[in-house]
């Protein structure tokens, strides 16, 4: 049997893109992937995304504050990470990134995440050469998105 899906429609596919978008904050990609998902024809893409922004449902900035403030607080990312994230979303812009970094994440509470991580991860490896142990609290916190410097000034 050959089964064809039908294409949704566009009053459809946009009324379930605004229930989608007011939940929480999404991005483009997030959105063109519920598209495809919900089988609606390219041509609608662009039309249904400028309704979008232009109603106040799609709001980049907004976004970026999110994603930043939500990966740091919840999920203990670094700011490597967190930008490795926002690129991967195709909303990444250095000059936003860095303002709403500063913005939504206090240097000291950085540091402090820092210390905390390194801390908690410290008492759960099981490694009786320090050396060792230390490479592991490094490479540990490398992949958690945190810059070198800071990671090595904290292990001291």
């Amino acid at each position: 049997m050959n089964h064809q899906k039908r294409n949704m429609s566009y009053d459809r596919a946009l009324a379930k893109a605004m229930r989608y978008c007011s939940f929480q904050e999404r991005c483009q990609l997030d959105l063109i992937n519920r598209f495809i998902a919900w089988n609606v024809e390219k041509k609608n893409f662009d039309k249904i995304l400028d309704v979008l922004i232009a109603d106040d449902f799609l709001n980049e900035a907004r976004y970026v504050e999110a994603f930043v403030r939500g990966k740091f607080k919840m999920k203990k990312w670094g700011k490597n990470k967190i930008k490795m994230g926002l690129i991967s979303k195709r909303v990444y812009k250095e000059s936003q990134f860095e303002q709403v970094f500063n913005e939504e994440i206090d240097e000291e509470e950085y540091l402090k995440t820092i210390s905390e991580l390194i801390e908690k991860k410290g008492h759960l490896i099981e490694e009786t050469d320090e050396f060792k142990k230390r490479d592991k609290l490094y490479c540990y916190m490398l992949g958690k998105g945190y810059d070198s410097e800071l990671i090595l000034k904290e292990l001291k």
